[in-house]
């Protein structure tokens, strides 16, 4: 059984585009052919969505259906990824290759995996070259976007640059890493502003890789370990509870532990127990995304509309 609280979701426990990959190609395989509307209906009652989140739109003049936008975005990658086909315009069914990727993976299907699928890396391949083609230039021009289309896609392409971010941090030498977490501490304001920020030498780091000092005096600090783990290799209880020794060392009584992987349910349990906070890699992506860090803007837009108030204002 389907539970949209079991899918990776927003804070408001709305679904993420790519948290309705799996339930989608799912639904697909219950029968044979399906038109769009009728499939993305079914997908939000096989999760069992409440009515609060079905009825969920974007605030603008569209008031699209929130819901409604990301089934679509899900059902656009697995057709050009190849796991659904396109027998006409606007009907659909699961292909042979989506039957085999459900039997492999369940309904844990990420964007990741549908990114990598060959019919995927093509499909961006030919789009890219084409990018400066007539027909794509006309195609650009005859599309009519909703402000909630608008958002899902800037919704995806975080996505995108947030697993390419984290495979990129696996990659990252290890003392680099430190320094990075260090400065994306600094930036979400944590060192304070008289406060300093450094990444402890290595002979004699005390189970310590990074200490904020809050103020000048270094009377308030944040004590910071990190690991640049692979996706596999989870943190478990015994090394938040060693970290945690290694803060009493200290005399501190809370801290901050990073891991590009993720935590067990155990580990979790240790961290509320000790006042240690958790950041794993799907968080982590995130924050380094909205304070800028190992990132950077490509482009910006924006997007103007009436103020009915100017035009209200007396002479």
């Amino acid at each position: 059984m389907l539970n949209y609280k079991n899918l990776k979701h927003s804070e408001n426990e709305m679904p993420t585009w790519d948290g309705f990959l799996g339930p989608t190609l799912q639904v697909a395989s219950m029968k044979k052919h399906w038109q769009i509307r009728e499939l993305e209906h079914a997908v939000i009652k096989a999760i069992n969505l409440p009515e609060n989140l079905v009825n969920l739109r974007y605030a603008s003049k569209y008031h699209d259906l929130i819901a409604q936008n990301r089934v679509n975005f899900a059902i656009s990658d697995l057709k050009i990824s190849g796991l659904l086909n396109c027998p006409k315009r606007g009907h659909y069914e699961i292909s042979d290759l989506g039957k085999q990727t459900l039997v492999k993976l369940g309904t844990d299907i990420t964007a990741k995996y549908v990114h990598s699928l060959p019919m995927y890396i093509d499909y961006q391949n030919k789009r890219r070259q084409n990018k400066s083609d007539d027909k794509a230039d006309n195609d650009i021009q005859s599309l009519e976007l909703t402000k909630g289309q608008i958002h899902n896609w800037f919704d995806k392409q975080k996505e995108n640059l947030s697993d390419a971010l984290l495979t990129k941090l696996r990659e990252t030498d290890p003392f680099v890493f430190e320094h990075m977490m260090i400065e994306l501490m600094t930036r979400m304001g944590y060192k304070g502003a008289d406060g300093k920020a450094f990444v402890t030498q290595k002979s004699n780091d005390g189970g310590i890789d990074g200490i904020l000092n809050q103020d000048a005096l270094g009377l308030r600090k944040i004590y910071v370990q990190v690991k640049r783990y692979a996706e596999d290799n989870t943190v478990g209880r015994q090394i938040i509870s060693q970290f945690h020794g290694d803060l009493d060392l200290q005399g501190a009584g809370s801290g901050v532990f990073i891991t590009t992987s993720s935590f067990t349910r155990s580990a979790e349990e240790a961290g509320k127990k000790f006042n240690i906070k958790l950041i794993d890699g799907e968080t982590l992506t995130k924050l380094m995304i909205e304070y800028k860090v190992g990132v950077q803007v490509q482009d910006t837009f924006e997007l103007l509309e009436i103020d009915d108030d100017f035009f209200k204002k007396e002479n």
